[in-house]
């Protein structure tokens, strides 16, 4: 559920290649972290610092907002 909500169905051809871009980090980042929430795509935010983790959470939120 979380997938389509987020980035919506494929994009034309000219926008794919990006489109799976962000959904491989999107996938990856839950992979990493073990995110298993079914609607919200990158759970949480990080509760505490952790460098990586927040720096590619605000990433990620950065550019999904453009889908």
């Amino acid at each position: 559920m979380w997938f389509v909500t987020v980035l919506g169905p494929v994009p034309p051809a000219h926008r794919t290649q990006e489109w799976m871009d962000h959904a491989t980090q999107v996938l990856a980042y839950r992979v990493t972290y073990g995110i298993t929430d079914q609607a919200v795509a990158l759970g949480a935010a990080p509760d505490e610092y952790v460098p990586r983790r927040t720096e590619w959470h605000r990433e990620l939120i950065t550019n999904l907002r453009r889908w």
